[in-house]
């Protein structure tokens, strides 16, 4: 007996995708917050993508807000040491 798919629809695949959120370790590298469930991956494959693509786009994003960060504490410090 086969088992019936069960299809989303695009608001509550939204919802689902948008559970997938990084949080700052204390090491202040940003980090998935829970790993990709069953359904959040079902949702992906639709998309050609895998639990793979969220972890590399993950590291990216934390790549990209430590540098900004790293970018930003030293334009402060260069307008610190400018105003002074």
């Amino acid at each position: 007996m086969d088992k019936k798919q069960n299809y989303m629809t695009v608001p509550a695949a939204l919802k689902e995708l948008e559970k997938i959120e990084l949080l700052k370790g204390g090491d202040g590298d940003y980090i998935l917050d829970y790993a990709v469930t069953a359904t959040q991956k079902a949702i992906l494959k639709a998309f050609d993508m895998t639990s793979e693509n969220v972890q590399i786009q993950a590291r990216e994003i934390s790549s990209d807000l430590t540098r900004i960060r790293m970018e930003a504490l030293e334009a402060t410090q260069k307008s610190d040491k400018g105003g002074v």
